[in-house]
């Protein structure tokens, strides 16, 4: 059987990991007021409720994904990484021009920095060190 080497083991449940904060953030956001006020940009919540669609697809699935293609050695696993990059990186720049444009949902922004980071460099890294 095709075992992951530590690096992709490393960068598997990073992947699973993030997927999974992804879908539990998404869940307490929808059932809790008080803690969505924090994340939306101003008064109208409807702007923060446009991000579901993309984080569940790239932040969720595209994490789940790469962490699947990691744990499996899958050959398509360096293209999806790349795909999960932009996707993040889009939706970490919608975010930050919303917040500078409102003057509200910093916390978000912050919050998707380093998970953007990590991602970008776990990326680097498998890309310049074929691990």
């Amino acid at each position: 059987m095709n075992r992951p080497t530590p690096g992709r083991r490393t960068r598997a449940v990073y992947f699973f990991c993030q997927a999974i904060a992804t879908a539990a953030w998404w869940l307490v956001v929808a059932t809790s007021p008080g803690w969505r006020a924090w994340f939306s940009f101003g008064d109208d919540e409807g702007l923060l409720w446009q991000f579901l669609p993309a984080d569940l697809v790239f932040w969720c699935a595209g994490s789940l994904a790469v962490g699947c293609g990691e744990w499996l050695r899958a050959s398509w696993t360096s293209t999806l990484r790349l795909v999960l990059c932009g996707g993040m990186g889009c939706s970490v720049l919608h975010s930050l021009a919303l917040a500078t444009l409102t003057g509200a949902g910093w916390t978000g922004v912050f919050l998707m920095l380093p998970a953007l980071g990590m991602t970008v460099w776990l990326t680097w890294i498998a890309t310049c060190f074929r691990s």
